[in-house]
């Protein structure tokens, strides 16, 4: 009896040993893992040098990072190449600066709105509620977004490892220079955009001050101050006024205007990194067309790379699909405000080059996110044709599978599924654009008769 009971109680202790043992052998796996981040595809002995490979974090990192300086995506170690360093944090200084500027413009919202009740509303001067509304929804939808990008991130580099080595193959144009060129060209159209929008603010108000000066014969005062005063009047309604707000206003109205661009900005950044490996898939299939002898085992590796490609979409698109939604939204009303300011006098020849600057730009971005969006779907079925072509030799079941796959489901980004960014979609937008700026213009009609109303009003 006392030898069994020595017996049981060795076990025990054996037992609780091992288990201590896994434990920590768990424990060490683990930290291991979060040092050299190998995502379970890659087990050696050195770290995995990010520097070297081609992932989308290394090439959108940048551009994440100027947006942090903008209130947005309020991640800490967005700088490092190694995804799993990446966290979210509700206590961090990328947050405070999120939140004070979204207190910020929640003043200038409602202090607005109060101006324009008072005043009346139209649809013209409306047009400021719903920009600083929509910079209000996409800020939310970033720290939503910033909230599941780390995981994101690291699902998005461990399938990322597969193509950044044999069979798979760097395109002649890499994605670091597909993804930041766009960014380049979006930031600097939205800077000229946005001085085009100062210039003309400062040329009409100094005009009016010394017109009206000289027709009551009193003393123009074109000051700092005085503009402040004048163009942001319904803010100190309801705050006194003082230089540093003023400054921090015309700040804040800028940091708006960058955010306003950066939801179109990007879904194109993360439509290019997403079509750049569909193109890569594309491409390997492609350069099995004049071989004679092909495995099964190929094909099932190309279809299990695609699938889990289509998989990857589907979990970008649940975190991206709001701000894609935002952004349709946002880009159809504005495009229609534009217009409408193009077809009414202008007083000054400033406002014209404003205005259709401001319209050309609107819509060449608008149809920039379409067509982007839609090279996803482009690439995912670009290399149907030569699948098709497989001779009988080589035929087999897979192949089969994988033309089913690429001719039938929709590989393509989503706004809440309402519907998908192809090229098909572009064109009913561009119909449903000239719908809503013929009622515009209707409406609108009796405004265009009167003109310009008295400067000196």
């Amino acid at each position: 009896m006392t030898g069994d009971m020595e017996g049981h109680s060795g076990w025990k202790l054996r037992h609780i040993f091992n288990r201590k043992v896994k434990q920590a052998d768990d424990v060490s796996s683990k930290a291991t893992d979060d040092i050299d981040f190998d995502l379970n595809i890659i087990n050696t002995e050195k770290p995995t040098d990010y520097a070297q490979l081609e992932t989308f974090h290394r090439a959108v990192y940048p551009v994440m990072l100027l947006a942090q300086c903008f209130s947005l995506m309020p991640l800490t170690n967005i700088w490092q190449l190694n995804p799993r360093r990446m966290r979210f944090k509700f206590k961090s200084l990328q947050m405070l600066v999120t939140i004070v500027f979204m207190v910020v413009t929640s003043v200038l919202l409602v202090s607005m709105l109060k101006h324009l009740f008072k005043i009346g509303i139209t649809a013209k001067n409306f047009v400021g509620p719903v920009f600083f509304t929509f910079v209000e929804c996409a800020c939310i939808l970033f720290i939503d977004l910033a909230r599941k990008w780390p995981a994101l991130m690291r699902h998005w580099t461990r399938l990322e490892l597969i193509f950044n080595k044999p069979p798979y193959e760097m395109l002649p144009t890499n994605l670091m220079q597909r993804v930041r060129l766009p960014a380049v060209i979006i930031i600097i159209c939205s800077i000229i955009e946005h001085s085009l929008y100062q210039a003309s603010a400062i040329v009409n108000f100094e005009q009016r001050i010394i017109i009206c000066a000289e027709a009551q014969n009193t003393t123009a005062d074109t000051s700092f101050d005085n503009y402040i005063l004048h163009n942001y009047e319904y803010v100190f309604q309801v705050m006194p006024y003082h230089r540093i707000t003023a400054v921090y206003i015309l700040l804040v109205n800028g940091t708006c205007t960058f955010i306003w661009n950066y939801m179109d900005l990007f879904i194109m950044m993360v439509s290019k990194g997403l079509a750049y490996r569909f193109e890569q898939i594309s491409m390997r299939i492609r350069k099995l067309e004049h071989e004679e002898h092909i495995s099964e085992s190929t094909f099932i590796e190309i279809r299990e790379h695609y699938v889990r490609m289509c998989e990857l979409l589907e979990r970008v698109d649940n975190a991206l699909s709001s701000i894609i939604l935002l952004s349709c939204v946002n880009n159809l009303y504005f495009v229609c405000c534009q217009l409408l300011n193009i077809f009414n006098k202008l007083r000054w020849p400033i406002s014209y080059v404003y205005f259709w600057y401001s319209t050309l730009y609107l819509v060449a971005r608008t149809a920039c996110v379409f067509l982007t969006a839609a090279t996803i779907n482009d690439e995912s079925r670009s290399a149907l044709g030569v699948l098709r072509r497989v001779s009988t030799r080589n035929w087999c079941v897979e192949v089969e599978r994988l033309i089913f796959q690429m001719s039938t489901q929709t590989v393509a980004l989503s706004g809440k599924k309402f519907y998908f960014l192809t090229r098909r979609l572009l064109f009913g937008m561009a119909g449903t654009i000239v719908t809503y700026e013929l009622v515009l213009l209707q409406f609108d009609e009796p405004n265009r008769r009167k003109g310009l109303l008295p400067l000196c009003g």
